[in-house]
């Protein structure tokens, strides 16, 4: 479907706005000052180079495009879906088995357009802040070491913990993953931005899920863990919300959890992070009032995930509340041809291993089993584009320690 001056323009004006829109949040002091390079827009500090941000800008609009909205490519390719649907005898809302799903669809030149255009956006956005950091790496590095003991926070890196084969995974097809590339906080923090359509400079997805996160019924949180906590985002939104409460991140990833305390640290937040795998903190039992986690579920072989809601009640005293933030944990997976498709094309070119599996999980039963009560119709949020710091969007799954 071609483009018009109107879908450019408007895609356009809208990302203008969105960078125009800052956070009331200003860094604080603390006794560890990243350097200024190009300034911050509130909490989120610039690009180290005007070409490779203005770069991203334009990648940000044209994922807008691809993906998003009237006139766009997916639109495009949601219709001819349904022609292909309807030419080979199946109702638009056809359940089909994904065998059949991708032998109708993946040689489509409309489809596949629609999903090279959005890997192409994807490979440049990394390329472009990859090279921008590992064009000055010693700087980076040095940057990330002076910060380890800087407070307020800490940060425990294990450097011989074994890394699991699944995290080993370039995720997001990002070069070197999240253990892979000692720089892998930086690419991840900036490169993430454009998934989120310009709408996420201020944090405010992990401010929205940080937000919405319910708390224990009697009230009383003085400890609280986000698992798989990546950059920190949600860990710091967590900490913003909660001051008086002591919050950790854990990630497999040491490189993120480096980035994320440097972060944190910068911004003069007191969040703890540890280089862990979520199911294997190195808590003791009944630590935590809260335990939440972000987008982390689709990204683990159902086989782990099943450790991991053990290890999460474990963690958790009686009457603490987990909240997971994920693809289905406010909705069931796709069964329309279409969003099959799309997991399946995710799956097999933009380092999703797990994404097949991961529609079939039965995050509340392993819940069950760990001995937790499910609630179904917990807090909502709003998993991708704009986000409220009051939440909304469907209920979202919650559970409570028994």
């Amino acid at each position: 479907m071609p483009l018009d001056r109107r879908s450019l323009l408007s895609a356009t004006a809208g990302t203008a706005v969105a960078a125009a829109t800052q956070s009331a949040w200003a860094a604080k002091d603390s006794n560890f000052k990243l350097d200024a390079d190009r300034g911050r827009d509130g909490i989120f500090r610039r690009i180290p180079s005007l070409d490779v941000g203005s770069n991203q800008d334009f990648l940000t609009e044209v994922r807008t495009m691809v993906q998003s909205g009237p006139g766009s490519l997916q639109e495009a390719a949601k219709a001819r879906a349904k022609e292909l649907l309807a030419k080979n005898g199946h109702a638009p809302d056809a359940e089909l088995p994904m065998a059949d799903v991708i032998k109708l669809m993946e040689n489509d030149p409309t489809l596949m357009a629609s999903a090279r255009a959005w890997l192409s956006v994807q490979q440049l956005t990394w390329k472009g802040v990859k090279d921008l950091f590992d064009a000055d790496k010693d700087r980076w590095l040095s940057e990330l070491k002076s910060a380890e003991k800087a407070g307020p926070g800490s940060l425990e890196l294990n450097p011989t913990m074994h890394i699991p084969d699944y995290a080993r995974h370039e995720i997001h097809i990002q070069p070197g993953g999240y253990v892979g590339d000692p720089l892998a906080g930086y690419v991840y923090h900036y490169g993430t931005n454009n998934f989120f359509l310009g709408h996420n400079s201020q944090d405010q997805q992990q401010v929205g899920v940080a937000s919405a996160a319910p708390v224990p019924a009697d009230g009383k949180i003085r400890r609280i863990l986000e698992i798989g906590c990546s950059c920190g985002q949600t860990s710091v939104a967590l900490k913003r919300r909660f001051p008086e409460a002591e919050v950790w991140g854990v990630d497999v990833g040491g490189p993120m959890v480096h980035y994320a305390h440097m972060r944190a640290a910068d911004l003069g937040v007191a969040v703890n992070f540890r280089q862990a795998l979520a199911e294997q903190t190195g808590f003791p039992d009944g630590h935590f009032d809260m335990v939440v986690s972000f987008i982390i579920l689709h990204e683990v072989p159902n086989s782990e995930n099943a450790k991991i809601m053990k290890e999460v009640s474990r963690l958790l005293r009686p009457g603490g509340t987990y909240y997971p933030v994920d693809f289905y944990t406010a909705g069931a997976a796709p069964k329309d041809a279409y969003g099959k498709f799309r997991r399946w094309w995710d799956h097999r070119w933009n380092g999703e291993p797990w994404a097949l599996q991961h529609m079939e999980y039965n995050l509340a039963s392993d819940l069950t089993v760990a001995g937790m009560t499910v609630n179904k119709a917990g807090p909502g949020n709003q998993l991708g584009g704009p986000v409220s710091i009051r939440g909304g969007g469907r209920p979202n799954l919650m559970a409570i320690k028994a």
